[in-house]
């Protein structure tokens, strides 16, 4: 999951560069007791830092050079129009330029990352950051002085030179959008405003993975056991109800703690929004996150139409969970993530995770699956949690890297799904940036999560299909279900709590900490139906989602698992040409419309069948599930 603004025009920097996460990971109870330091890891397990610079004083070399390259873009001003050659030039400089300023914001990102604690790293990060605003501060004329010259200009200066007309889609993207480009100055300004603009977000990163602690709870063997939000998942998934109580109450609870604090800064990101719509003339928040990538507003709302249209289906799986459990007075949230069955048989070593996932996925070639193992074996991959480590997981890396995944890998079947997910984005990272020119190397958001969604369902296909016992089918398919659930359900539902607070904002209602509680609260009881029982503190429950600083980033969770099921029903079936395409998909990058490359892999998104196909595969594993838990005698 990327972390930054859906749509930047070309000559704008995103500030965190090609990074992808999952939407959640566990922990095992055993992994919980102690988180190690970094030191205490072996060099295998840590991902590779130094294939991108040896050391911080190669990174401060390049740094200055690169800061030369930067203060000497203004020189570049008026020439855009002068001709193809002046044009092409501009455009050849920047594809130089960017790769390199990327690389080096890219290293501090992960240094940064793996101790968020280490305030010189932080600062590198800073330093980083700084350099891509001066960037943008320093080429905000770019756009204007573009779309300033007449399109039919351009595309004639293409037809007469091959190499100019390689940033066809590009300029067609650009003109598309021509009408939210501001004067020079104008951009010049909103550029300025940068470093600004993203301290909510900045500030949110560092309240939730370096200032806030959490307490101690007691596990279900009477041990003390230490808390952080990375563990948040196992203990919600403990077969002790008290346990779960407990952690859901220490961790939301301590969120709770800071949520005037939070909602200010969830506040300044939402108007942060406002003010580029205001200045550009969009038409909402949501069009503008939306128009970046040209996908109709109509995608979103069929999203959440359809899915709402299919809500039963979830009431139905929630009064499957207050049967199977015995939970009496309801399904409480700290219910919603508990397995009908314990996981004991189901742990894996990182090793056996990654000889599964290399197995699951050979429906996607030897080719694929043999670039992967390189990546395995080249320390793409950060391991193991650690003291002051990011929690969660993501993919990162880009154009002049290889990619990066962070991890908190924990031996549970949660962290190889998480795992083949990551990679998954990586995989597609690597493709699409060994086949495209810099120009469209960096795929859209909107198609992000599809790769690494494919991988998650081709790899539990694969081990549903390969175990025998019940009980540990039936756990699968426990996890199945909510996969579906937290991919597409639940990051439904955020996006609808998203669009909520920002139509508020927009509308010139105050967003605190009370009102934004009250409409997660009301939203939340309408997704889980008359099986749930809400409790006060679940109405906080939005501070502890970082997504929501991202623009309207949660419903692309939902699409590309829609889009994924689709894909893999495909596979499956063995659909002539269906991995050629799928993969073509995956050298696409970004040279044509998101909409239009899925159209490529045989998935039509302006359609609802692709949600269909999701609600269709949960309720088929509802129907497996429920026959198994009376097999089981679990279900009368």
């Amino acid at each position: 999951m990327r972390e930054h603004s859906v749509h930047r025009h070309d000559w704008l920097p995103p500030l965190v560069i090609g990074i992808l996460s999952a939407p959640l990971a566990t922990v095992s109870a055993q992994d919980a007791e102690k988180v190690p330091e970094r030191s205490e890891i072996a060099t295998k397990y840590l991902w590779a830092t130094e294939n991108i610079f040896p050391n911080v004083e190669a990174w401060e070399r390049e740094f200055a050079a690169v800061e030369k390259m930067v203060e000497g873009m203004p020189k570049l001003k008026g020439t855009l129009g002068k001709g193809p050659a002046q044009l092409l030039n501009v455009l050849q400089t920047r594809d130089e330029l960017e790769p390199r300023l990327s690389r080096i914001y890219v290293y501090t990102s992960l240094l940064s990352d793996q101790d968020t604690r280490v305030g010189e790293k932080q600062a590198l990060k800073s330093r980083a950051r700084s350099l891509w605003i001066k960037y943008g501060q320093l080429t905000s004329w770019a756009e204007p002085e573009l779309t300033s010259i007449p399109f039919e200009k351009i595309d004639s200066w293409m037809r007469q030179d091959p190499k100019l007309a390689l940033y066809r889609q590009a300029f067609d993207d650009l003109f598309r959008q021509k009408k939210y480009v501001l004067s020079a100055r104008e951009e010049e300004l909103l550029a300025m405003m940068g470093e600004v603009r993203s301290t909510p977000g900045n500030a949110y990163n560092l309240l939730s993975n370096a200032d806030i602690t959490f307490p101690e709870i007691t596990d279900e063997d009477g041990k003390k056991r230490e808390l952080d939000d990375s563990a948040f998942y196992m203990f919600m998934r403990s077969s002790d109800r008290r346990v779960r109580k407990d952690a859901y109450n220490a961790i939301v609870g301590t969120y709770s703690n800071y949520r005037n604090t939070a909602a200010a800064l969830l506040n300044g990101a939402v108007q942060n929004h406002i003010l580029s719509v205001k200045a550009r003339g969009y038409e909402s928040c949501l069009a503008a996150s939306l128009s970046g990538s040209n996908i109709p507003v109509d995608v979103y709302n069929n999203l959440v139409r359809t899915v709402n249209d299919n809500l039963y289906l979830l009431h139905r799986y929630q009064e499957l969970r207050k049967r199977v459990l015995k939970l009496d007075d309801g399904v409480h949230a700290y219910d919603l993530f508990a397995p009908f069955v314990s996981e004991a048989d189901l742990e894996y070593t990182y090793e056996d995770g990654v000889a599964t996932i290399l197995t699951a996925l050979e429906p996607l070639g030897s080719a694929y699956v043999g670039q992967m193992k390189k990546g395995f074996d080249s320390r793409w991959v950060d391991v193991f949690p650690t003291k002051g480590k990011r929690s969660g997981a993501y993919s990162s890396g880009t154009y002049l890297t290889q990619p990066y995944i962070l991890m908190n890998f924990h031996g549970t079947y949660d962290s190889v799904s998480t795992l083949a997910h990551e990679m998954g984005h990586s995989m597609h990272s690597f493709n699409s940036r060994g086949t495209q020119p810099y120009v469209y190397a960096d795929y859209d958001i909107f198609c992000a999560e599809v790769a690494s969604t494919l991988n998650e369902i081709l790899l539990q296909d694969y081990v549903l299909e390969n175990t025998p016992d019940k009980k540990a089918k039936l756990y699968l398919l426990g996890e199945f279900l909510e996969a579906v659930r937290g991919t597409v359900f639940r990051q439904t539902m955020f996006s609808e709590f998203e669009q909520k607070i920002h139509e508020m904002a927009e509308a010139g209602k105050p967003l605190t900490a009370d009102s934004m509680s009250a409409e997660y609260g009301k939203i939340m009881r309408k997704y889980y139906g008359s099986s749930y029982t809400h409790d006060d503190l679940v109405d906080s429950y939005w501070i502890r989602i970082p997504h929501f600083y991202y623009n309207f980033y949660v419903y692309k969770y939902a699409t590309s698992f829609s889009a994924a099921t689709s894909i893999a029903n495909r596979l499956n079936v063995g659909e002539p040409g269906a991995r050629e395409a799928y993969l073509q998909f995956l050298r696409g990058g970004s040279s044509k419309y998101p909409i239009e490359l899925l159209k490529g892999a045989g998935v039509d998104m302006t359609t609802p069948k692709p949600i269909e196909d999701a609600m269709k595969l949960f309720e088929t594993l509802l129907d497996n599930t429920e026959k198994l838990l009376r097999e089981l005698g679990m279900l009368s």
